[in-house]
C-alpha cells in the first residue's frame, strides 16, 4: 500500500478495543482517523468531501462494553468478522507486570497475528505494542511505549530494544508495524498513518484542523524515575524509604551505606539488584524528579532548586536536568509550570 493521491476506495482501518482499554486514546484515534479530508473541506468549503477511511472498533464480541474509567464502547465488528482491514491499530490496554497480555487477550492476539500474516499492517499507541511484543512479533526489533513500560518490556521481553525516547520507533519488513510511545503521541501516531497511506498534505491538513504540533523530541521529559515493582532485601527497602526525604542531602549515598552496615561493594551490588539503579543513579533520579516539582509550581529560581535538591553547583545541576529530561530546567518550566499552561490557553 502507498501513499495516494486521490482515494478510489477508503483506507480500511480497524481499531482493536477490549474492556481494558483506554477510552481516550481509543475515540481520539477513531475519530482523527475518520475525519481525514472531510472536516478540512467542511471548515473551507462548507460541505464535506466523500470518506477516505472506513474505520470500525473491533472486539471480541459486538455487546457493548465500558472501557478504562466507564467509558461506553459500542463495536462495529467482532474478530471474527473483522478480515479485510489494510490497517490494524492498537489502542493503550492496561498491562501490569504480573499478567502477561497472552492471559487476558489470548484471542485479541491470535487475531492480530493471522491479520498481519494476511497482510495488515499494525500501529501501536502506549502500552499497544505489548502485544505485539507478546506474539512474538517484536524480537530483535525496536520498539516504543509509555515510559512506564520500560520495567515490564526489560523483564518479560529480552529481545526487544526498548526505546522510551522515541515518539515513533518502526519494526518489521518495510517499516509494516509503526508504535507510538506516550499517552497523547496517539496523535504523532494518526497523523503518520494519514501522511503515510493517504498523503502528507491531509495530514498538514488534519494537523491544522485539530491544533496538533507533531512531537519530535521522545518522552524523556515526562518519565519519571522508574521502581522495582517489589524487592525482598528489606535493607535495601529501608534504605530507599530513609532516602525518599533525605535525597536532598550532599552526603546522601554515604550516609545512606552507613545505615545499611553494609561494606561499599556489597552495598552497591544489593542496591542494584533491588532497584535497578546504582545508588549515584538512583539519587540523581529522585533529584531531577523532584526539581521537576519545583519548577512546575514556578516561583523559585533554577539556582534555589539546585541547591533544594542537593547540588551546590547549578551549573552541574543544569547538565545532569537536560542529559536526563532532554530539556533545560528553564524549557522544562516554560512547558509544564501552571503560569506555562494557563498562557497556553
Amino acid at each position: 500500500m502507498t501513499t495516494r493521491d486521490f482515494i478510489a476506495e477508503p483506507v480500511r482501518i480497524d481499531i482493536l478495543a477490549a474492556e481494558s482499554c483506554r477510552g481516550a486514546i481509543l475515540y481520539g484515534i477513531y475519530d482523527l482517523l475518520t475525519s481525514v479530508g472531510s472536516a478540512w473541506s467542511y471548515l473551507t468549503e462548507g460541505a464535506p468531501t466523500p470518506p477516505m477511511t472506513r474505520v470500525r472498533i473491533v472486539a471480541r464480541a459486538k455487546e457493548p462494553f465500558r472501557c478504562i474509567s466507564r467509558v461506553p464502547v459500542a463495536p462495529d465488528a467482532t474478530l471474527e468478522e473483522a478480515d479485510d482491514a489494510e490497517i490494524i491499530c492498537l489502542p493503550n490496554f492496561r498491562i501490569g507486570m504480573m499478567t502477561p497480555p497472552k492471559e487476558v487477550l489470548r484471542p485479541e492476539i491470535d487475531w492480530i497475528v493471522e491479520r498481519h500474516s494476511a497482510g495488515a499492517r499494525l500501529a501501536t499507541a502506549c502500552s499497544g505494542s505489548a502485544l505485539l511484543a507478546d506474539a512474538g512479533l517484536l524480537d530483535g526489533q525496536e520498539a516504543t511505549a509509555h515510559w512506564s513500560m520500560a520495567e515490564v518490556f526489560e523483564k518479560r521481553y529480552p529481545r526487544v530494544a526498548f526505546c522510551p525516547d522515541r515518539t515513533l520507533t518502526f519494526a518489521g519488513e518495510g517499516d509494516c508495524i509503526v508504535m507510538s510511545g506516550g499517552m497523547a503521541s496517539w496523535q504523532d501516531l494518526a497523523l503518520y498513518l494519514i501522511a503515510r497511506y493517504i498523503g502528507p498534505e491531509h495530514a498538514a491538513k488534519s494537523a491544522r484542523f485539530y491544533c496538533v504540533d507533531p512531537k519530535p523530541d521522545g518522552q524523556r521529559h515526562y518519565a519519571a524515575p522508574k521502581r522495582r515493582l517489589q524487592s525482598d532485601d528489606a535493607v535495601i527497602q529501608e534504605c530507599q524509604t530513609w532516602l525518599a526525604d533525605a535525597y536532598g542531602k550532599r552526603d546522601a549515598i554515604a550516609r545512606m551505606i552507613s545505615r545499611s552496615g553494609l561494606p561499599r561493594r556489597t552495598f552497591d551490588r544489593r542496591f542494584r539488584a533491588a532497584t535497578g539503579y546504582s545508588p549515584k543513579d538512583y539519587v540523581q533520579s529522585l533529584r531531577v524528579e523532584e526539581a521537576k516539582q519545583f519548577l512546575e509550581m514556578d516561583g523559585h529560581s533554577v539556582e534555589a532548586v539546585s541547591e533544594a535538591v542537593g547540588y551546590s553547583d547549578s551549573r552541574a545541576f543544569r547538565r545532569l536536568f537536560k542529559k536526563m529530561t532532554g530539556l533545560s530546567p528553564a524549557e522544562y518550566r516554560r512547558r509544564f509550570s501552571s503560569r506555562g499552561f494557563l498562557s497556553a490557553r
